[in-house]
């Protein structure tokens, strides 16, 4: 009735079968009656019953088959909607055309869906690494006062002091390993400016000769800590074991200011983090812009497709 095949014949089918059902019913009924009545059934002649009972279902089946044949020979019951079903169906050769168009067009599209969203994965890390370490830096200073003055008492000693930075930064970040100034933390690879030439030929040893202290967070983040005059943090949103070790796209760098230690210059607050332009400076229209600080202003890494089309106030991405 709802499905719409049987909506012809349905009155018919439906009159004439319940002429057929009761019909079989009370030729079974009657027939089990007399063999009860006549024969004694169930006190004496079980066998008698089994034997007969036997040849009247097989009738009686047959009997409602035959009938059911009847009606759909007879009236069309299943053939006059099946004509229907068989025009509007597909055939072969449309079915493969369609697979073959979605398949296209899955090629074409999917690539730079997975790309975009890659891209905003990265966007993810880059923040949420951003405001881990903001909260880290924030309740440190809570309990060990202003980042200016944790390395006053061993200014010379550069190594000591970004120990201590780190230490006391990471105290509130959830460190899965500690890595100190050796290996294990972040990968051996070259790493990688934006236009993919190549800064340095070991990443980790680059970062060894900065005296720079390494951990890596739970969620597979790896940060190393160095005091330049400034304080500096540099993450790799993807660990040591994957990503490209280019700056932008896995590798990204804050800072935190320190006036009494810093260069003179005046674009921030001290004792905050900020994103900031290492290991890369902006060039053209994108001039003293920072590759991290975009990423958190703007929400992307177009940059690396569209570098030269971009600028800070009047195109920001590169759509």
């Amino acid at each position: 009735r709802n499905d719409g095949q049987f909506t012809t014949h349905n009155s018919l089918f439906t009159e004439k079968l319940s002429n057929l059902v009761p019909q079989c019913l009370r030729a079974f009924y009657n027939g089990l009656l007399r063999f009860t009545r006549n024969d004694g059934l169930f006190t004496t002649h079980n066998s008698l019953f089994t034997e007969k009972l036997s040849n009247l279902v097989p009738q009686c089946l047959r009997t409602f088959c035959n009938g059911l044949l009847r009606f759909t020979r007879n009236d069309g019951l299943f053939t006059t909607h099946h004509s229907r079903l068989t025009q509007t169906a597909f055939t072969l050769a449309e079915t493969l055309i369609v697979i073959g168009i979605i398949g296209v067009v899955a090629a074409l599209t999917l690539p730079n869906l997975n790309h975009a969203t890659g891209d905003k994965e990265k966007v993810t890390k880059v923040k949420k690494i951003y405001s881990a370490l903001t909260d880290a830096v924030d309740r440190a200073q809570v309990i060990y006062g202003s980042t200016d003055t944790w390395c006053k008492d061993i200014i010379n000693d550069a190594g000591s002091c970004t120990k201590r930075f780190a230490k006391r930064v990471t105290e509130f970040m959830k460190v899965s390993k500690d890595c100190g100034f050796n290996a294990g933390c972040f990968s051996t690879a070259p790493f990688l400016y934006v236009n993919g030439d190549v800064g340095d030929d070991n990443y980790l040893n680059a970062l060894q000769s900065d005296n720079a202290y390494m951990v890596m967070l739970s969620d597979g983040v790896s940060l190393s800590f160095v005091y330049t005059g400034p304080f500096r943090i540099r993450v790799d949103i993807d660990g040591p074991n994957k990503g490209k070790n280019q700056a932008g796209n896995d590798i990204f760098d804050f800072t935190i200011l320190i006036y009494d230690w810093d260069w003179g210059t005046n674009d921030g607050e001290e004792n905050q983090l900020y994103p900031s332009r290492y290991p890369v400076s902006w060039t053209g229209n994108l001039y003293e812009a920072y590759l991290t600080a975009w990423v958190i202003q703007n929400g992307n890494i177009d940059y690396l497709k569209c570098y030269d089309e971009l600028n800070w106030e009047t195109q920001t991405s590169c759509k």
